[in-house]
């Protein structure tokens, strides 16, 4: 891959790739002060879940393919094998390079994303980032495309030094502007992604582990202990035992069409976008984004509206239910900022979005929309379509 190429903004995926770790390398043996190649290791992240469940829902062939060194969990995130790179643990530095390829396809909604050698960056003054090559195919052609691109954020504790070797594991990462910003808008900056584990090793060592200490018996109950239960007090107790299965993310609309207000060239036109219910079923918690774009307003007489004079006011809201919600859970669901006509819809927005960790549950989303007629536009009566798509 080379330099950028095309629009930025168009990137879907590439700024969700790129991982940072903000955490130096601390708290380690002296014996590690000099800096060391890195031998092996491997890089564990999947972006994020409800991106990679909106993408298997598609008509790729397949929707996500591993290849070069990458492979896939059983989980579906990705494992990327280290092929060199440098930690310094006294300085808090690592510049650590994976390798493999990750390819997202959706041809029924024109693109194709191709994710390569992740490279894992930890500056000594707590902050890092996590860079990749990155290619959009849009509609067939090649978009955009990035080499080594930063897009997102970790936050990390110092690591756990082995016997030489350094690992991260369950780090909070977070989308960068600049990932949000070659992701099109599909998620914002600080935006919550998958958690990513990262190992690095100097060299192999044969040397044996340490065998675990056998636990302790546990003491046998005292007869004589008056806290113990006596025989015959007539109480039982049952264990109730219920299987939650994981559902489904799903989006309905309350309806298929909308109106808007008559206007005269010059004018804005009014209406309201039917109401949609996103429901997270999943049991994942993992968040969720909804994002719109619209086609060109046409005319049966041929006239013509451009698409960027779609904007919308969008609005948002938690389903109420009779349920005592899970303990720790809560539901929390956010509107998209608006967007005036001129600078609308021609590009996809969030309509609407709850993060990791508040998705779980239903939320309803709305707008209100403004159509701006300009004065150059011929009479009649012109449709577009608007896409909403779950991710």
């Amino acid at each position: 891959m080379g330099n950028t190429k095309g629009p930025h903004r168009v990137a879907l995926f590439a700024g969700a790739i790129a991982i940072g770790a903000a955490t130096a390398l601390t708290g380690v043996s002296p014996a590690l002060a000099a800096p060391v190649n890195v031998a092996g290791g491997s890089l564990d992240w999947g972006f994020k879940a409800s991106f990679r469940a909106y993408i298997g829902t598609g008509n790729g062939t397949p929707p996500i393919a591993v290849s070069d060194g990458a492979t896939r969990n059983s989980d579906g995130t990705f494992d990327f094998a280290s092929k060199g790179g440098k930690y310094d643990t006294a300085a808090g530095t690592a510049t650590v390079n994976y390798k493999g390829t990750v390819v997202f396809s959706y041809p029924a909604h024109f693109f194709q994303i191709t994710l390569a050698n992740p490279t894992l960056v930890v500056d000594g003054d707590g902050t890092g980032s996590l860079l990749a090559d990155v290619e959009l195919v849009n509609g067939g052609a090649v978009a955009s495309d990035l080499e080594q691109a930063e897009i997102a954020s970790v936050v990390t504790t110092a690591p756990t030094v082995t016997g030489g070797d350094i690992s991260f594991s369950n780090l909070a990462s977070t989308l960068t502007a600049s990932g949000a910003a070659a992701f099109a808008g599909f998620y914002a900056a600080g935006s919550d992604l998958d958690p990513i584990t990262a190992t690095a090793s100097a060299e192999e060592t044969t040397e044996p582990t340490d065998p675990t200490d056998p636990t302790d018996p546990t003491d046998p109950t005292d007869p004589t202990d008056p806290t113990d239960p006596e025989p015959g007090n007539g109480s039982a107790s049952q264990t109730i035992k219920a299987a939650v299965t994981g559902g489904a993310l799903t989006l309905t609309s309350a309806g298929s069409n909308v109106a808007l207000s008559a206007a005269t060239p010059g004018q804005t036109a009014t209406g309201a976008l039917n109401s949609v219910t996103v429901s997270d079923l999943r049991g994942t918690n993992s968040g969720w984004d909804l994002v719109g774009q619209v086609t060109e307003f046409s005319s049966t007489g041929g006239g013509k509206i451009p698409a960027a004079n779609l904007g919308w006011k969008p609005s948002a809201a938690v389903v109420d239910s009779s349920l005592v919600d899970a303990a720790g859970v809560s539901n929390k669901v956010t509107a998209g900022n608006p967007v005036a006509p001129g600078t609308g819809l021609g590009a996809s927005r969030t309509l609407c979005s709850a993060e990791t960790g508040s998705s779980l549950g239903s939320s309803t989303c709305g707008a209100a929309l403004e159509l701006g007629i300009p004065e150059s536009s011929a009479a009649g009566e012109y449709s577009a379509v608007l896409t909403l798509t779950l991710a």
